[in-house]
């Protein structure tokens, strides 16, 4: 490997490489995410298929994150990275051939498996390269990367559609994806072989970590509410006739550039339960605001709490995840909290709008906080089993000494 784990540098050149690589793969991510639907309705899609379109990509790479751990834990991880990059790149490429829903629906599916497969090697690889001791503060700016590709990667996908056509627009997301693979190829990193490294056989073990599993769980509770803004509040501005709505995405994205570092670095000092009580607390304020908010500043404010809670929750949970096991396992690890993630982010839409046609978004919001409280009684359970194993390991290791 090429930075020594027991120096305690983040800054080495496989990180840095890592970041700007990664902030290009999201920003062409975002290029295609939001015109996926509307090109399939220009296909001749409805409305419903369409939905049905833009939703199978979470789908599959929630059934392919199992299979990309097994595949990260057992080859080079750089060239995992690099080659689903690469397979992102060619499905962008499809899109912009894709003459009919079917072909559309096939490059969509392959495009969701390399994404899992990206994703899960990407966390991987961080946890190889920066030191175990300023993995969250590691995590944390790698996310910086992800919130610029937030901001500008939309605009640049619909301005390239607007003037060119959605088939420019996806070859050149494609383009940038291809040249993105090449260059991790380059990268400097170099696996560490271990003795367990190629198992005959795949264990559960191997596709999924029952060990950070309630870790998992408690992630996707933060990222059922993060689907549940991200997809009606839009909406909400226009049926409460607030202007200027958008805003809240700004907002988030310049508090979240303060938040992410921070925390990380909080998180590697302090622990998880330091950064994870007050996050579940913001986050319900934040949900709350949400519910009843009339005027501008009130979404604004809740923003500001999303990105201080949200926003510092999720990098710390997933650091947590991976160190909670070796760094030989830290694909299952990554692949783990990913699953979480998949489903708080799919299912929070589904049972949202459910709700909110049924009921009202004020309603809505409120069975978010309830979610949250069973999160947060969760969390409480969790954290107080893992202080007290940790204790008795403590006193095993000091009576064995």
């Amino acid at each position: 490997m090429t930075n020594n784990k027991n120096d305690n540098t983040l800054w080495t050149p496989t990180f840095i490489a890592l970041l700007v690589l990664g902030t290009l793969t999201s920003v062409s991510f975002y290029m295609i995410n939001p015109i996926i639907s509307k090109y399939a309705t220009v296909l001749g899609a409805t409305l419903g298929l369409a939905g049905v379109v833009s939703g199978l990509f979470s789908i599959t790479a929630l059934t392919a994150r199992p299979i990309g751990a097994v595949i990260v834990d057992r080859l080079n991880k750089k060239y995992v990275l690099a080659a689903a990059t690469a397979i992102m790149g060619l499905a962008a490429l499809g899109y912009s051939v894709s003459g009919n829903i079917v072909m559309l629906i096939l490059f969509r599916v392959l495009h969701g498996s390399a994404f899992a497969v990206s994703g899960t090697a990407t966390a991987a690889l961080i946890a190889s390269v920066v030191p175990r001791s300023r993995l969250g503060e590691g995590i944390g700016y790698y996310g910086m990367g992800y919130i610029i590709a937030t901001a500008i990667g939309p605009n640049i996908g619909i301005l390239i559609a607007d003037r060119f056509g959605y088939r420019i627009n996806f070859l050149s997301s494609g383009i940038v994806l291809l040249a993105a693979a090449a260059l991790m190829t380059r990268i400097p990193y170099s696996r560490v072989r271990t003795n367990d490294g190629n198992h005959k056989k795949i264990a559960l073990d191997d596709l999924i970590s029952l060990k950070v599993l309630p870790l998992a769980f408690i992630g996707g509770m933060f990222s059922f509410t993060n689907g549940i803004v991200s997809s009606f509040l839009v909406l909400i501005g226009e049926q409460r006739g607030i202007a200027n709505i958008g805003l809240y995405f700004t907002v988030l994205a310049v508090f979240l550039f303060v938040v992410r570092p921070f925390t990380g670095k909080l998180c590697d000092r302090k622990g998880i339960s330091f950064i994870l009580y007050p996050a579940f607390i913001l986050v319900m304020l934040e949900s709350l605001l949400l519910s009843r908010a009339s005027v501008l500043w009130i979404i604004l404010l809740a923003a500001i709490l999303k990105a201080f809670g949200n926003g510092a929750a999720q990098p710390t949970i997933q650091s947590t995840c991976l160190k909670k096991l070796d760094p030989s396992k830290s694909g299952v690890a990554a692949a783990t909290f990913y699953i979480g993630a998949d489903i708080g982010q799919g299912v929070g839409p589904m049972i949202g709008g459910k709700i909110a046609e049924a009921y009202s978004y004020e309603l809505m919001f409120y069975f978010c906080i309830g979610l949250l409280t069973i999160g947060l009684a969760s969390f409480f359970l969790y954290d107080k089993i893992d202080k007290k194993h940790r204790r008795n390991s403590e006193t095993e290791s000091a009576e064995t000494v």
